[in-house]
C-alpha cells in the first residue's frame, strides 16, 4: 500500500514539473488598464448580454441578471440601471435587429423561454406574450447572427434552435423549436471572449487573463480611472463589437463584480490598442 502511495506522489511530481515547464515556454507580461465607465446596481450582476441599436447607438442596451434573479437594462451613456422584470431568471440573450426596435429573451426558473421589445424612445421593455411558451430550458448560446433565430439548451442536455415571429401591434410573439447538434462548444463551457482576432480574454479564478496564439500571456489589472474605480475582484467578463454609442463606438467590455453593485465598462478599442502596445511595441 505504501508503494502505491509512494508512486502516486512521485506521478504528481513529475506531472506539476511538466505543467511548470509548460508555463515557462509562455511570455508573461502584464497590463494595467483603466476603467472608462461604470453602471450602477442595486444588487450584484451574474449575467449579461447586449442590444445594439444600428439607428441610435446610445440607445444600445445591456440587459443584465443580478443575484436576485431580476432583470435591469441601461446604456452605456447611462450609469444607473432600471428594472425591466422582477422575478426569478437564470439566463439572458440580446439580439441585434437591423432597423427594427430592440429585442432580448430570457429563461425564468421554470425554464420558459420570456421575450421582452423596446418599446418607447427612453429606452423602455415591454413583455411580449409568447404563444408558444417553449420550456425546459436551461441556458442561452450565442447568437446565430439571424433576425429570427436563437439557440438555447433544454435540461435533458439537447440543444434546440428556436424560430420567432413577433406581431409587435398586439405585443405578441409566436415560436417553434426544432432539436439540432450541438453547434457551439461554448454552450456548456465558458471559453475566452476574442480580441483582435488572436487573443481571448479569460477570467481564471477571479483573474483576468489575455492568451495568444503565440504563447503570449498577459494578467490583467483594471485600475481606477477618472473617479472610476478599478478592482482586484471580478467575477465575469462580457464583451460586444457592436457600436455601444460615444466612447464605445466599437464595442465595450463589461466586467462585473462579486460582492459590488457596479459594473464596470472598458471601451473595446482603448482595451484593444493598450494590448497592442504591450505585445508589439514600437
Amino acid at each position: 500500500m505504501l508503494t502505491k502511495y509512494i508512486k502516486v506522489i512521485i506521478i504528481a511530481i513529475i506531472l506539476g514539473s511538466c505543467q511548470n515547464a509548460i508555463d515557462a515556454t509562455k511570455n508573461k507580461k502584464k497590463l494595467e488598464v483603466s476603467s472608462t465607465s461604470e453602471i450602477y446596481t442595486t444588487e450584484p450582476i451574474h449575467k449579461i448580454s447586449f442590444v445594439p441599436n444600428n439607428v441610435a447607438s446610445w440607445l444600445g442596451h445591456l440587459i443584465m441578471i443580478d443575484k436576485t434573479g431580476s432583470i435591469f437594462r441601461a446604456s452605456a451613456t447611462d450609469r444607473t440601471a432600471k428594472l425591466v422584470a422582477a422575478g426569478s431568471y437564470m439566463d439572458v440573450i440580446g439580439t441585434s435587429l437591423k432597423n427594427k426596435s430592440g429585442l432580448f429573451f430570457a429563461i425564468n426558473n421554470q425554464g420558459v423561454i420570456e421575450a421582452f421589445i423596446e418599446t418607447t424612445n427612453t429606452g423602455d421593455f415591454t413583455f411580449l406574450e409568447n404563444i408558444s411558451e417553449p420550456d425546459g430550458f436551461i441556458k442561452f448560446c450565442k447568437s446565430t447572427g439571424s433576425d429570427n433565430k436563437i439557440i438555447a439548451i433544454k435540461n435533458n442536455g439537447k440543444f434546440f434552435q428556436i424560430i420567432y415571429n413577433i406581431n409587435e401591434k398586439d405585443r405578441s410573439l409566436i415560436t417553434s423549436e426544432t432539436e439540432i447538434v450541438s453547434p457551439v462548444s461554448s454552450c456548456l463551457t465558458s471559453k475566452g471572449l476574442n480580441l483582435l482576432g488572436e487573443y481571448d480574454l479569460t477570467l481564471n479564478d477571479k483573474l483576468l487573463e489575455i492568451n495568444g496564439n503565440k504563447n503570449d500571456s498577459i494578467t490583467l489589472k483594471i485600475s481606477d480611472g477618472l473617479s472610476i474605480r478599478g478592482t482586484n475582484y471580478p467575477s465575469g467578463v462580457y464583451l460586444t463589437n457592436q457600436n455601444m454609442g460615444s466612447v464605445f463606438n466599437k464595442g465595450l467590455i463589461a466586467v462585473t463584480l462579486e460582492e459590488e453593485s457596479r459594473v464596470i465598462l472598458l471601451s473595446l478599442k482603448y482595451f484593444e490598442n493598450k494590448v497592442l502596445e504591450l505585445i508589439k511595441p514600437s
